[in-house]
């Protein structure tokens, strides 16, 4: 038997799911500990429990989701020491894609990514988290895409992924947006020099949270987020 395909991104139905709760995921719609509701997505896609359940399966391979026996599928709680563990291997491996992109950016790009700052500033400046929220993920795209490494860019999106629950409302600290903007020139400054080992360290300094910052950041999480 064919798998069902879904006609408008060609793709098979569990995969299309798979997909749409990855970005509920990367977005912080779904939140950690929140029960994936089997139901509720089969009515969002008009499709029977066989493709969902399929979907959650992959995901729960991936470490995206985690299935009890009698308590389901849920979206993964993290310890206070696997949540640093993750934030710190995410600081690394997203300087390390600046580095890559500040040796190999492209004119073209070197344009992108001067708008995607000035989007940034302008968005703080309106005090607009959902604003910044957008324009920070587009300037990070940027150096993805010029980075030019797949390999490492699929281990960032997975760790942004399974962190975004803890991390969605970051930009709704009294000067967050502002300071992202100053760790955001400073990034942008390097790439445009070709810069690689300033590059690196500026991204490294935006991305990580360390020492009295994570104490900071752990301490305004609500503890029903956190695993005992």
């Amino acid at each position: 038997m064919q798998p069902s395909q879904n006609p408008e991104v060609g793709t098979t139905l569990a995969e299309s799911i798979r997909l749409t709760i990855i970005r509920d995921l990367s977005s912080g719609a779904m939140r950690p500990g929140q029960p994936i509701d089997e139901r509720a997505l089969s009515e969002r896609f008009n499709v029977s429990r066989t493709p969902i359940r399929e979907a959650i399966l992959q995901l729960a391979a991936q470490g995206f989701v985690v299935v009890g026996p009698r308590t389901g599928a849920s979206v993964p709680k993290l310890s206070i020491h696997m949540l640093r563990e993750l934030l710190e291997l995410l600081g690394e491996l997203e300087a390390t894609a600046a580095k890559f992109a500040a040796k190999r950016l492209r004119p073209a790009e070197k344009q992108e990514l001067a708008a995607s700052l000035a989007l940034c500033g302008t968005a703080a400046q309106a005090d607009d988290p959902a604003a910044y929220q957008v324009a920070n993920d587009r300037f990070h795209e940027l150096i993805y895409a010029a980075a030019r490494n797949e390999a490492l860019v699929a281990q960032i999106r997975n760790l942004r992924t399974r962190s975004a629950g803890y991390t969605a409302d970051r930009f709704e600290s009294p000067g967050r947006m502002q300071l992202s903007v100053v760790e955001h020139t400073r990034i942008a400054e390097a790439l445009q020099r070709g810069d690689p080992a300033e590059a690196q360290a500026a991204m490294l300094d935006h991305i990580s949270i360390g020492g009295r910052d994570f104490a900071e950041f752990v301490s305004g999480l609500p503890e029903a987020l956190l695993k005992d």
